[in-house]
């Protein structure tokens, strides 16, 4: 439950340090060759299978948490 409260104020405090323009360089490298969605869809992946992979891992955390209350009471 706390992984979906915390991931969308994650993504809106990454966006109060976007800069206003990024780098000549970039811009003609990335965007011009239309690399920049290929970057975009890769980081993007790679942070929803982290949430993913953080989710899984929270519920099997608690119901082991649960199991070794259930034996010690």
């Amino acid at each position: 439950m706390r992984t979906f409260l915390l991931l969308p104020i994650l993504f809106l405090s990454l966006s109060t340090f976007a800069q206003n323009s990024a780098p000549d360089w970039l811009e003609h490298t990335l965007h011009g060759s239309g690399k920049i969605n290929v970057v975009v869809g890769v980081v993007a992946v790679i942070i929803l299978g982290i949430g993913v992979w953080m989710f899984a891992m929270d519920r099997r955390l608690t119901k082991l948490e649960r199991d070794t209350r259930k034996r010690h009471v």
